[in-house]
């Protein structure tokens, strides 16, 4: 009898093991791409989302210097404080901010008595870098200040100024000072964990109040 060696036959039990190996290992490799595809994107995501939040917090403060005005303002005991204050750092949860100082055009209704002057302070707590406001410009302490959180991850802040005659000063305002003396710019360093150093040069709109 002559059998037809040519005729179909089904898979043996060893070639859907080899089959089955095969695409194992090419899913293996499709999703090893996918996974660092994804995590690529993560990481991109992740840079653009703290690019975003560092340009838009130094946007904020450049602005806010830029509108700083030379009035002077009173503590909750009725005595006279700086149009602006500032030292070069202070980590106390509770203490004065790194920068505090009377900024102008603040939007106000075209009836209302209210100045267009607004009290605003830098400070980092808990990690943060907080921009603080108070409703008041006199007697700022009696009220609880508003703040935003600009920065997260902050493990120091740092700032200086610039006074008219070149010099760079690690307190304002200088000793025996004008009150409503300005500096004439700003530097400030921020560090932020895993990332280092973060410094900019801002100018303040005013040297004195008009």
């Amino acid at each position: 009898m002559i059998h037809n060696l040519n005729r179909s036959r089904g898979f043996t039990l060893l070639e859907i093991l080899v089959a089955v190996g095969v695409f194992a290992i090419f899913s293996a490799l499709a999703y090893g791409s996918l996974d660092r595809i994804l995590d690529s994107r993560d990481r991109i995501d992740t840079e653009r989302r703290f690019w975003r939040q560092l340009a838009i917090a130094f946007t904020i403060m450049e602005d806010d210097l830029a509108m700083a005005r030379g009035r002077t303002v009173r503590d909750n005991y009725g005595n006279p404080r700086a149009a602006f204050i500032g030292q070069a750092v202070d980590t106390r949860p509770q203490g004065d901010p790194a920068m505090s100082f009377t900024r102008g055009g603040v939007f106000v209704l075209s009836d209302s008595t209210r100045p267009d002057l607004l009290r605003v302070g830098y400070r980092l707590t808990d990690g943060k870098l907080l921009r603080v406001t108070w409703p008041a410009l006199d007697q700022p302490n009696q009220s609880q200040p508003q703040s935003t959180s600009l920065l997260d991850h902050v493990t120091e802040m740092r700032v200086r100024f610039y006074t008219t005659n070149g010099g760079w000063l690690d307190v304002w305002p200088p000793p025996g000072g004008d009150l409503a003396l300005l500096p004439a710019a700003v530097e400030l360093t921020i560090t932020i964990d895993g990332r280092g150093q973060y410094q900019r040069i801002l100018r303040v709109a005013e040297m004195r109040s008009s």
